[in-house]
């Protein structure tokens, strides 16, 4: 994949993402759909759990996930990545599949989850081409060690410990949860009848 045509789907991957979600939220405002106050809870349970995935990895980047461009101060091992590579990356997966719950429209489930296969496929190798310049043989034995979605029971050992910073993981996540907060709302008052 060329890095130009990855570079943009990283930069742009809220615009993807905004989008994926709008779409299925717009079909069903045009088909007059109705969802249950139960859907609307089970999927806010859900996404709750992916935003706290999110803000527990993102704890362990010091909050420096956030950008618009493909950057890494250090190499982080620690925590949950430790036993996955991309657990903010499986965050929001968790948040799309709430999201489709509180929807309760076949619709979109296909939607929201090609968004996130098609930014995924793009955004990660990307990642990992600038990982394995910058770091090396240690990013190789890492990424030996641990795969990208799914979760090893024994996590990766290693001496590059990054102590867990709550107050940096809130506070670069409290945007992205104020944002779905106000979505669920809106599904509650525009679909639960």
């Amino acid at each position: 994949m060329d890095n130009k045509i990855a570079a943009f789907v990283f930069k742009n991957r809220k615009f993807f993402t905004i989008t994926a979600y709008a779409i299925p939220t717009g079909l069903k405002l045009c088909l007059h759909g109705t969802t249950s106050l139960l859907f609307i809870i089970v999927g806010l349970t859900v996404m709750l759990s992916g935003m706290a995935l999110r803000t527990y990895s993102a704890g362990y980047l010091l909050g420096r996930h956030t950008v618009t461009k493909v950057e890494a101060d250090f190499l982080c091992t620690s925590g949950p990545f430790a036993y996955i590579r991309n657990p903010l990356y499986l965050g929001n997966i968790i948040v799309g599949i709430g999201t489709c719950i509180s929807l309760n429209e076949w619709f979109g489930y296909p939607i929201i989850i090609l968004n996130y296969i098609f930014m995924y496929s793009i955004i990660i190798p990307f990642e990992e081409r600038f990982l394995q310049e910058k770091y090396g043989n240690v990013f190789t034995e890492y990424k030996n060690h641990i795969r990208r979605f799914l979760p090893k029971l024994r996590g990766y050992r290693n001496d590059a410990k990054v102590r867990f910073n709550i107050k940096l993981g809130f506070l670069s996540e409290i945007s992205y949860l104020v944002i779905l907060l106000i979505t669920f709302l809106c599904f509650y008052f525009l679909f639960v009848k």
